[in-house]
């Protein structure tokens, strides 16, 4: 073939391929990582409903037809993104991801799209405070490459690198780490807060009085960011409060110019380095804020610098999968897939108007009928076999059943202590993540080789705008004031402090039902308070006296943030105070689960549904227990009976059908067809759920192995019913590992504040006072120790679940009486007892439905000496069940 030839078919081949492949363009894949809620943004683009409020009484009304429900590809469709032939999108909630297959062309519009979704999404902004010490030049040698770029991560990773290794001389000495949003202004510190004297005031006759302030010595950082529009730039005001040595007094003599005696009062000397600026960066940034001597300690002399570094991230706000291990399916039918959501259980049964296989409600409510798909739902999984768009809809379907449901958030609160290098290197690689869970279980695994410990240990639910306080504390009472009066009468004052752990949270579910905006306070007290002698010279009677001042150790931080439901937070990382040198640092962190709460279906109709006669026409006779009122039900009639209101109801009587009702026993016999007596049961259930109740409570206070009740609490903390845990635990009690400390019960009306109190009335003295005739008197007040529960129950408008509000508190340890003294300005010794209070406390609000148990409050008690040595934790249930009058 001549060369002309074969070039003409060469061209004619090259073209006829372009053509192939202009009908035909070349395909891509491509997988994107969105929230689990994508595959509703179909019906809220469209405009539909408005979500149901979660939190309302209101039961809402039954939908007039069946909703239509989108799937990811209709969704991208919507947004003018075209599907060739071959092309597709599919969406799997259980995972998240969303996997495209088109041309570039459509590919890249879709990324268009996708990010601007992203952009949406909430965001927090993580702070990061390193302190290094190390030698003047080194520090002056990064400070110098620092100010040559707007990042000084390089900078500071050469410092660490120093750090790690043991015979450098370059340490880090301050850790802080605090999570935002934007607009909001946090704090964190980790600080011993000193009081010290401000001055010896005298009267007119020179007799004395002390003036006092506290100051917080440690580290102290104040934070608040704001986001630019481009979501990367972030504007930053910020305070950096540090303290390289502890505070040092030294005595004071003064000549007071009245008298000409001399006073003499402690003067304390604060060493500190502050920091107060705001800067801008982009997300990721690390900058040197600052550099300082480290004065007041044994290196003021030498050529060390402290060099504080502040690393600033933009974190996204992403919603966890859905998903749960399920059953692996042997034989999987062809283009089918399979995937598994955590529901809980009654949760479609409570919408069926009858009841019926869950793959027939599923495809009575806009799923595609296909043959061979299943659903199965047990113990609180739904394990599905359908096509991969059905499997889209059905995850709209769970969302819209648990958006219909009363809704709680249950948050769990741990504290544990690692070696300092361990926590900074996982601090370091979790801050690019948007979830903290992994840290978390790294941080679990090392206190199971031993290398980490728990430190504290917290939980509480509460409904979405209540503000809710857990406490395990000891209530500290101390001499906060000392003087004298004009006759020269000393006078005390007392205070007290909380010192434990102390958490206060306010939730707010977002219109989304998977975001969650929280603010937050959480103090925890590393240390014992610290007790010192300050020693004075009162100029009027040229005698000394003293007084004790109280020093305490508080590890706090205060913020808000944003949650996706399921997702744990890292919210402190620092250095506790008051337990010596040792080289660790304690790390906390949050996690947050929306649970929705879904009432019991009444079990006489349903099991007598799902056992439907097989003979509907048969007749049979039946017992129903009713309210004794129940010949007053129905529309009005001057006489009653029994037939008479059931055939009101449009229940048929055929010819030989009889019902009676016996007032004595409160029952009802009916004769009819078994089909009639379904609808005889049916009315029965409606009349009961309408009829006079009483809540009975009962509260449970257990003490336990702490892996064991962090066990239980995780695998609660999810759930609607902790009947499980707490059966587990009761069945400890019997295996003596765990010990049963209290039992309280009470019963109320809906709507009646109610309290059961089980306590013995401790007498206490709280003050000491001198009237004007200089008597003195002793102020003593009576303290209920032991276990109080105080509650106001609301039966919901469907019956079945409880709005609950309630304090219980209960008392840890017997109260600790501690003898304390002063030497007054006539130098007369002056001793009083004080007492102090160990008590857990919890005020929230929460809907529990009936037949139900709860995990109210997990703490670390305090008080007794197997406490602090010891992993033990405290956990307190309750049962809520409603007795209807009559049955």
């Amino acid at each position: 073939m001549s060369l002309p030839v074969r070039s003409l078919l060469l061209l004619l081949t090259l073209a006829f391929s372009a053509a192939l492949h202009a009908d035909n363009p070349a395909l891509t894949t491509r997988v994107f990582k969105l929230l689990p809620d994508f595959y509703v943004m179909g019906e809220r683009d469209s405009g539909g409903a408005a979500p149901a409020d979660p939190f309302s009484d209101r039961v809402p009304p039954a939908p007039t037809s069946v909703p239509h429900r989108t799937t990811a590809q209709q969704i991208l469709q919507a947004q003018g993104i075209e599907f060739p032939d071959g092309a597709s999108a599919t969406f799997n909630p259980s995972t998240g991801l969303l996997t495209i297959t088109n041309t570039q062309a459509n590919l890249d519009l879709a990324t268009v799209f996708i990010e601007s979704i992203t952009l949406q999404s909430p965001k927090n902004i993580v702070c990061t405070v390193t302190v290094i010490e190390g030698p003047g030049e080194l520090i002056r040698t990064a400070n110098a490459a620092a100010s040559r770029t707007a990042n000084a991560a390089q900078e500071l990773a050469t410092l660490l690198g120093y750090a790690k290794n043991p015979g450098s001389n370059v340490r880090i000495v301050g850790d802080a780490f605090l999570e935002t949003k934007a607009g909001t202004r946090a704090t964190v510190e980790a600080v011993r807060e000193h009081i010290y004297v401000t001055g010896l005031a005298m009267d007119a006759k020179s007799r004395s009085s002390v003036a006092t302030e506290l100051r917080p010595v440690g580290l102290r950082l104040e934070y608040e960011p704001t986001l630019g529009a481009d979501g990367l730039t972030i504007e930053s005001t910020f305070s950096l409060e540090l303290h390289p040595a502890p505070p040092t007094e030294r005595q004071v003599s003064i000549s007071e110019p009245v008298s000409g005696g001399t006073a003499e009062f402690p003067t304390t000397e604060i060493h500190a380095a502050h920091f107060i600026t705001g800067i801008t960066s982009l997300s990721g940034d690390t900058k040197l804020i600052g550099i300082t001597k480290p004065v007041g300690t044994p290196q003021q002399s030498e050529d060390i610098l402290w060099a504080a570094f502040l690393t600033i991230t933009t974190r996204r706000v992403e919603g966890l999968t859905l998903s749960n291990t399920g059953a692996k399916i042997a034989q999987m039918p062809s283009g089918l897939s399979t995937a598994s959501f955590i529901a809980p259980d009654g949760l479609f049964e409570a919408q069926m108007e009858t009841p019926q296989p869950l793959q027939a409600w599923f495809e009575a409510n806009g799923i595609e009928p296909v043959k061979g798909a299943a659903a199965e739902h047990t113990h609180g999984v739904l394990q599905i076999i359908n096509t991969a768009d059905n499997i889209e809809r059905i995850a709209a379907v769970i969302d819209e059943c648990i958006n219909q449901c009363p809704m709680t958030v249950a948050f769990t609160l741990h504290t544990l202590e690692a070696p300092a290098s361990f926590l900074r290197d996982l601090t370091r690689q979790t801050t690019a993540t948007s979830d903290d869970a992994a840290m978390l279980a790294a941080v679990e695994n090392a206190v199971a080789r031993g290398e980490a410990r728990f430190i504290n240990s917290t939980f509480l639910e509460t409904k979405s705008g209540t503000r809710a306080t857990q406490e395990s504390q000891r209530e500290h009472v101390y001499l906060c004031e000392f003087g004298t009066d004009a006759k020269g009468v000393p006078h005390l004052a007392f205070e007290m402090r909380r010192v434990g752990s102390i958490l206060e949270i306010e939730p707010t579910v977002g219109a989304d039902g998977r975001t969650v905006e929280i603010t937050f306070s959480y103090e925890f007290h590393p240390a014992a308070p610290e007790t010192r002698r300050d020693h004075f010279r009162d100029p009027a009677s040229n005698k000394a006296f003293d007084m004790p001042v109280v020093d305490f150790h508080s590890a706090k931080t205060i913020t808000g943030i944003s949650m996706t439901k399921g997702g744990t937070k890292l919210i402190s990382l620092n250095k506790p105070t008051g337990r010596g040198d040792a080289d660790v640092l304690w790390v906390t962190f949050l996690k947050c689960h929306l649970v929705p709460q879904v009432p019991k279906p009444l079990q006489s109709v349903v099991e007598k549904k799902q056992a439907s006669p097989i003979d509907p026409n048969a007749w049979n006779t039946r017992m129903f227990r009713v309210p004794p009122d129940f010949l007053s039900s129905g529309p009005g009639a001057p006489r009653r009976t029994a037939k008479w209101i059931l055939e009101g109801q449009g229940i048929p009587f055929p010819e030989g059908a009889t019902a009676s009702f016996n007032p004595a026993s409160s029952t009802l016999f009916v004769k009819n067809t078994n089909e009639n007596l379904l609808l005889v049961d049916e009315y029965i259930a409606s009349i009961s759920r309408l009829a006079p109740k009483v809540i009975a409570f009962t509260t449970h206070v257990l003490q336990g192995p702490g892996p064991l009740l962090r066990r239980l609490t995780a695998q609660a903390a999810a759930k609607s019913d902790h009947r499980a845990e707490l059966d587990e635990l009761l069945a400890a009690v019997k295996a003596g590992t765990v010990q049963h400390l209290n039992t309280a019960r009470i019963e109320t009306n809906s709507g009646t504040r109610a309290t059961s109190t089980q306590a013995s009335e401790h007498i206490a003295v709280t003050g000491i006072s001198v009237n004007d005739k200089s008597e003195p008197a002793f102020e003593q007040e009576m303290r209920q120790v032991g276990l109080r529960v105080e509650l106001e129950p609301v039966v919901g408008a469907d019956g079945a679940t409880i709005e609950l509000t309630l304090a219980p508190e209960f008392h840890i340890a017997p109260p600790y009486e501690h003898s304390e003294h002063v030497i007054d300005t006539q130098g007369r010794r002056l001793e009083f007892p004080l007492t102090d209070y160990h008590v857990a406390k919890l005020t929230t609000a929460t809907t529990i439905p009936d037949g139900s148990a709860r995990l109210l409050s997990l703490y670390k008690p305090t008080g007794r000496p197997e406490f602090e040595k010891e992993d033990i934790l405290q956990a307190v249930f309750i049962t809520c069940d409603i007795l209807r009058l009559g049955e």
